[in-house]
């Protein structure tokens, strides 16, 4: 039965405000940072001791087998040594926001810039530490894929797994043993490779290549970690190096327990966040009308091991 009553509805009296704002902020997406962040070997530049950070390895001595005349003394080897050094370089950002934005925004504009920040200067560091790996390790370009034959595939990652076993680098995972999962089987003592998530389809067709769903345990496992291929496991992730068509993979070992990348680490004001509320950037600011975010790191990386880094170049078959 019709209401012939007259109503007041919405359309007489809206909402005086008539969108309502979820105060709980969305958050953005980020990549996995496997190039800065991980597998490499801090080394420390106290405060106030200059610039430039050194490193320095002996080289092996030769083995001796002259057999010794009876009597007489050998002639003895001669140390020998390489200096490697790096120097620090600086990095900033800001930003500004003004009192108007301060008094009447909802959000904690300046606890999100922070958040935000935190994450650029990751992203940053993470950045940085790609092209220098990427530009400086020695390279091999894949050659034996099927269809393309610069693909990812077994053969040419198994060249670059022999090149690195040839000069004596180990292993920087040990084996996971076989577990009781269904459909799971162990994973081999391997090398650690990375590489760019558009690439996450090729690996999937190279020959062996087992999932890391399909490891028989978790433990030890990267959070960042895609699979592996025999005795080399992949990271992955949305920042890999590119050069035109081609994408760099480095494979990394270890020498003695060390990883061959180093990054120097200040004991002071390596990695700061400045916050500058309203009115303190003095006479630049007399109305108290900009408060200013920022943040500022001191960084630097080389490669300590140039026989532990070696890169697959390769191309997408997408």
């Amino acid at each position: 039965m019709s209401n012939n009553n007259l109503m007041t509805t919405t359309s007489e009296v809206e909402p005086a405000v008539q969108v309502f704002y979820d105060r709980v902020l969305l958050r953005v997406p980020t990549p996995a940072y496997i190039y800065g962040s991980k597998h490499v070997e801090m080394s420390t530049l106290a405060r106030n001791s200059g610039n430039t950070v050194k490193w320095r390895r002996f080289n092996r001595l030769s083995a001796a087998t002259t057999v010794v005349t009876e009597g007489l003394t050998p002639s003895g080897s001669r140390l020998s040594k390489v200096d490697i050094t790096a120097k620090v370089s600086q990095y900033i950002d800001y930003v500004t926001i003004t009192d108007i934005v301060d008094l009447t925004n909802q959000d904690p504009v300046i606890t999100e810039t922070v958040r935000l920040q935190n994450d650029q200067m990751n992203n940053t560091d993470d950045q940085l530490a790609r092209d220098y790996i990427c530009s400086s390790a020695s390279t091999t370009t894949a050659s034996s894929g099927a269809g393309p034959t610069t693909l990812l595939n077994e053969t040419d990652i198994m060249g670059v797994h022999s090149t690195l076993r040839a000069d004596n680098i180990d292993y920087i995972s040990s084996m996971i043993t076989a577990g009781t999962g269904q459909g799971t089987a162990p994973v081999r003592a391997a090398y650690l490779a990375k590489a760019d998530t558009v690439l996450e389809d090729d690996l999937e067709d190279v020959t062996g290549f087992k999932h890391v769903t399909n490891y028989s345990a978790q433990s030890g496992v990267d959070s960042a970690e895609y699979g592996s291929t025999g005795p080399v496991r992949w990271l992955t992730s949305t920042q890999g190096f590119t050069s035109g068509s081609n994408y760099y993979c480095p494979f990394i070992g270890k020498v003695a327990g060390q990883w061959p990348v180093g990054k120097v680490n200040l004991t002071a004001g390596n990695a700061r966040s400045i916050i500058k509320s309203f009115g303190q950037s003095g006479t630049s600011d007399p109305a108290n009308q900009r408060s200013t975010v920022a943040w500022k790191m001191l960084q630097a990386y080389r490669i300590l091991q140039e026989l532990a880094v070696h890169i697959l170049i390769v191309t997408n078959g997408s």
